[in-house]
């Protein structure tokens, strides 16, 4: 059995925070568990490895948003080159069979990474990291019911950055058109946004990481939980790790730290709807669903720190504040201790949240720092020097430099010259069926 808390543990090095007391009266006990959920169609779970991955490859081949998306992303590339609406016309139907037929291969090319049983497969029946395990069964949680993966997928090869670059330059080609530099640069990012959609979609991690906040507890005396994961297509789903998760009262609170143009929005209004669905059929204010997508105003700091050339004091101090602030909304969910467990997630899971994970583990756990280093690169994809996935140096200079005196501090007083926020620009002309503007 893993070892419970012990309440007697003095209280953490930094509990004059203002989000949460220290301690608890009553002893950790084990989660109550919610009725599973009948669904009589539901077919039966692979139950072998060839069928898992059979599953898996027709899931992938045959998804139903590639065609669709092909069209969606012709038009946004030939929009970003500026073409009149008759050149446009005139190139589109071609322009789509060429946009088509790139995604296509990457498709197969997917079902290759993800289906030949290494790290990324997408059946593997390795499930949660063991520093995630102990800190689910630390709280209580029953590993039976809560089924998930931390699987971070990056891509291999570049194989991603590849096939934008042969859309866009293949569209040029097929419509006759010689785009400036800057044009490049708005049809390279509407085309990664809903290639990146597409490898959420196919390889289905969702990143899950999770810790026990020391000293801190949930509102019947369990273990306080920090839990993080990517934007997941299958959040909404019946014996999806969100919904479980929601139901068994893992997660009380959730904070999408998400607000930028990827066609996401469908899969986050579709979590916050499970969160909303939750509250009516049980007249409570939990689950709560912070959205940074709600704010008049979003956050930008990572942008500040994400560059060699830009990493000043200035942008720097000015990104921590801004970082801190968010810190201090997700910890005191509705401006109140939290009542149980937190999940964050940005889009993969990986920069945004592995910063705001790694420094609130700094902050309330001390925990030591080539811990959190080690935890950051498994949810950035990291596998060897020379296949770092994701991993950015900067995010851990920023993670270990960060001044944790800004959580204590009851108001963030920003200094003269910082920027405050940056406001969220409109979109202009319509969205997709993505929301992708």
């Amino acid at each position: 059995d893993a070892p419970q808390p012990s309440h007697d543990e003095p209280p953490c090095r930094r509990c004059r925070s203002s989000w949460m007391g220290c301690g608890a009266s009553a002893p950790a006990k084990p989660l109550v568990e919610a009725p599973r959920p009948v669904t009589s169609d539901a077919a039966p779970p692979p139950s072998s490895s060839v069928e898992q991955h059979a599953a898996i490859t027709a899931r992938i081949m045959n998804n139903d948003s590639v065609v669709p998306m092909s069209a969606a992303l012709t038009r946004k590339i030939l929009k970003a080159y500026a073409l009149s609406t008759e050149a446009a016309n005139a190139a589109e139907a071609h322009c789509t069979q060429v946009v088509e037929a790139q995604i296509r291969g990457w498709q197969s090319f997917f079902v290759h990474a993800v289906g030949k049983g290494g790290p990324d497969d997408a059946a593997s029946p390795q499930e949660f990291d063991g520093p995630t395990q102990q800190a689910f069964r630390t709280a209580g949680v029953d590993l039976v019911r809560l089924k998930g993966n931390g699987r971070a997928y990056w891509g291999e090869g570049g194989e991603i950055i590849k096939t934008r670059d042969r859309i866009i330059h293949g569209v040029a080609k097929a419509c006759g058109h010689t785009p400036t530099e800057e044009q490049l640069g708005a049809a390279k990012y509407a085309t990664l946004g809903y290639l990146v959609r597409l490898m959420f979609d196919f390889h289905r991690g969702q990143n899950v990481g999770a810790v026990v906040l020391k000293g801190k507890f949930d509102t019947e005396g369990r273990p306080l939980l920090l839990v993080r994961t990517q934007c997941m297509a299958d959040a909404a789903e019946h014996g999806s790790f969100y919904r479980t998760a929601l139901e068994l009262g893992v997660v009380k609170h959730v904070c999408n730290l998400y607000a930028g143009h990827f066609p996401l929005e469908d899969w986050l209004e579709a979590e916050a709807k499970v969160c909303a669905d939750m509250r009516d059929a049980s007249s409570s204010a939990l689950p709560s669903y912070f959205d940074e997508r709600a704010r008049k105003m979003t956050r930008k700091w990572r942008r500040m720190v994400d560059d060699a050339d830009e990493w000043t004091e200035a942008n720097k101090r000015n990104a921590m504040m801004l970082c801190a602030s968010q810190i201090k909304d997700l910890l005191n969910p509705n401006g109140e201790p939290p009542k149980g467990g937190i999940l964050i997630h940005c889009a993969g899971g990986m920069h945004r949240t592995g910063m705001i994970y790694g420094i609130i583990r700094r902050y309330v756990n001390d925990d030591p720092i080539d811990e959190i280093v080690a935890d950051y690169k498994r949810h950035v994809d990291w596998k060897a020097e020379g296949a770092v996935g994701g991993y950015e140096e900067l995010n851990v200079r920023f993670i270990k430099e960060f001044d944790l005196s800004l959580l204590d501090a009851q108001e963030i007083v920003f200094e003269e010259g910082m920027t405050q926020d940056e406001p969220i620009s409109a979109a202009g002309g319509t969205r997709d069926e993505w929301r992708y503007a």
